[in-house]
């Protein structure tokens, strides 16, 4: 294979999704060091990840290939991942700029050889510069880092704290509209956003438990005529009434696999009752007239946003053992 079509076959295989710069984010933000050298951290980030840097291609039919190609666009796809999480840490005030020297400093290449031993060929580099993404040399941690509420502003970082994959796509959507909401200080669409969420969180934890139910065919009537009803226009408040009612007389029968899959008992679901009810209060100051018992400014947004790490991470760890046990009797 000629070394143009190698050079191609590695700019194919480039990718760079959300889930890579998340990674990155933390991997930058776990760091021990308060200032941080791009270059050293990459490199030991690229490597955690599985791709350092390659020394040197080697294009040969007694050298494999397709490793060579995966671990270049491995490295490049990373390398992406990491300087576009640098960035948007600066924006988000997590980073400050202490070196106006921008990195990488000699553009972004790879050397590759047709020389192995025994053999001549020729030797030179690829250049992707259009795969460059400059940023700062030298960054410092923000000195705000050790407020508790640091999360808050940015909307990977807090999905990924709250470590919920098998939420559905419009309780993810919410929360990203709540966080963006909250970095602009617009507290009440912050909440009306989060009781959003945490609407669909009940309704998804309602319909998993009642799926497990009806798949181990108890009460199946009158289990459906529930499900009918969760996904029905009643009331936020009767949905999650009905949720918990649920679990609570038949976490000792029913759902007892799930309990004790999950340790999670009815008084968990209960305090997150009682935190789900200042959101849905907090969030009726939408309508017209409406009192709410204090008003929705930052320190109550924030400290209702950190309670509600914990609270989804339990929902839907409950929601995930009944889907679990469910596909595991398919």
């Amino acid at each position: 294979m000629y070394d143009n079509e190698v050079y191609n076959l590695i700019k194919k295989n480039i990718l760079v999704d959300r889930h890579k710069i998340i990674v990155a984010k933390n991997y930058i933000l776990e760091q021990d060091t308060v200032v941080i050298e791009i270059e050293n951290l990459l490199n030991k980030f690229t490597s955690s990840q599985g791709y350092p840097m390659i020394t040197t291609f080697v294009i040969h039919e007694s050298v494999p290939l397709e490793e060579q190609v995966q671990q270049a666009s491995g490295f490049i796809s990373w390398y992406i991942a990491f300087s576009q999480a640098i960035l948007e840490l600066i924006h988000n005030n997590y980073l400050l700029v202490t070196n106006q020297q921008l990195y990488p400093y000699n553009g972004l290449q790879i050397n590759w050889t047709t020389v192995v031993p025994g053999y001549g060929g020729r030797s030179a580099s690829w250049n992707f510069t259009e795969y460059i993404v400059l940023i700062p040399s030298q960054v410092k941690k923000s000195f705000t880092q050790l407020n508790n509420n640091f999360t808050l502003f940015d909307v990977d970082l807090f999905i990924s704290k709250l470590e919920i994959d098998n939420a559905h796509p419009d309780v993810i959507e919410a929360i990203i509209d709540t966080i963006t909401c909250f970095k602009k200080e617009l507290y009440r669409p912050t909440l009306t956003m989060l009781g959003k969420a945490v609407e669909g969180a009940w309704i998804e934890l309602g319909i998993s438990l009642l799926n497990y139910a009806i798949n181990q065919n108890i009460d199946e009537e009158k289990n459906n005529q529930l499900l009918e009803r969760l996904m029905g226009p009643d009331s936020f408040a009767f949905k999650v009434s009905k949720v918990i009612d649920l679990y609570s007389s038949h976490y000792k029968d029913w759902f007892k696999p799930v309990k004790v899959d999950t340790n999670i008992i009815p008084s968990q679901l209960a305090e997150i009752k009682i935190w789900t009810d200042v959101v849905r209060e907090a969030r009726n100051a939408i309508h017209f007239g409406a009192k709410v018992n204090s008003d929705n400014n930052y320190e109550k947004t924030a400290i209702i946003l950190l309670a509600s790490i914990s609270h989804f991470k339990t929902i839907y760890s409950l929601k995930l053992s009944a889907d679990t046990l469910v596909d595991r009797e398919k």
